[in-house]
């Protein structure tokens, strides 16, 4: 979340990310409050951490987080567009695997929503009245998140109505700069029994490398965007700042505990 931020903050040129995470890690939303995890008991006990974009908590443990930062003046496209992008781009490479994923609609018209894609709100308003949202981000329904769709072979069940959430992304916006990251789900973790990843709906032989996943996302990107890309460590500045992010923002208790 650091070198993310930091990235937000120096960003010249567009940068992607793919990584995951030592430890099975929650991280709530920017405007969840912390005394939620109570709803989560699967999850206590893993290292908690707060993201500066909004939506729900989630569970890092079986998936790869990508980020990318660019500068606000290569954002010719509404930001739902950078969105169903990324997310279209996840749902091609499921397909060379036999697996249907598509974007999720958006809400009826007479569901106003305080929610942008920015993801900075997490209540979405019907007639006036809050409606408290499910914890985990995975658990939720927003337009342009990649829904994945049983197929029949794996026998029919509720599921195929509402599908499987296997990527979902947040935006965040300051001073000419553009961060997205996001979470692809691969595998049931023990933290989070109630969500299914891309794994568990392949047979073993069948089944994804994170990693060589992640690198075929990012080829499959840089061809969508009409961009080249080379491989880079982080600048001594980038570098610098994420330390001071993390030090002062991220594991800080204050920020952690901030609502």
């Amino acid at each position: 979340m650091a070198v993310d931020q930091a990235l937000l903050d120096l960003v010249a040129r567009p940068v992607l990310r793919i990584y995951q995470w030592d430890a099975p890690t929650l991280s709530l939303g920017y405007f969840q409050a912390v005394r939620d995890c109570e709803q989560h008991a699967e999850s206590r006990g893993c290292p908690v951490l707060r993201r500066s974009t909004g939506g729900g908590a989630i569970l890092h443990d079986s998936e790869l987080t990508y980020s990318l930062a660019f500068p606000a003046s290569l954002n010719k496209a509404k930001s739902s567009e950078w969105y169903n992008l990324v997310h279209e781009t996840v749902a091609d490479l499921l397909a060379t695997h036999r697996l249907v994923a598509k974007l999720h609609p958006a809400r009826p018209a007479d569901a106003t929503t305080t929610a942008t894609h920015d993801r900075q709100v997490d209540c979405h308003r019907t007639g006036g009245s809050p409606r408290r949202e499910p914890f985990l981000c995975f658990q939720r329904r927003a337009e342009g998140d990649l829904i994945l769709w049983p197929t029949r072979e794996h026998g029919p069940s509720a599921d195929q109505i509402n599908g499987h959430k296997v990527l979902g992304s947040a935006q965040r916006k300051r001073d000419g700069a553009i961060l997205q990251h996001g979470s692809i789900l691969f595998c049931q973790s023990r933290f989070a029994p109630q969500l299914l990843g891309i794994n568990d709906f392949l047979v073993p032989e069948r089944r994804c490398d994170r990693m060589e996943f992640g690198r075929e996302f990012v080829d499959r990107l840089l061809y969508r965007f009409g961009w080249t890309g080379e491989s880079a460590e982080l600048t001594a500045q980038e570098r610098a700042l994420a330390v001071e992010f993390e030090r002062e923002r991220f594991s800080h208790p204050k920020w952690t505990s901030m609502r």
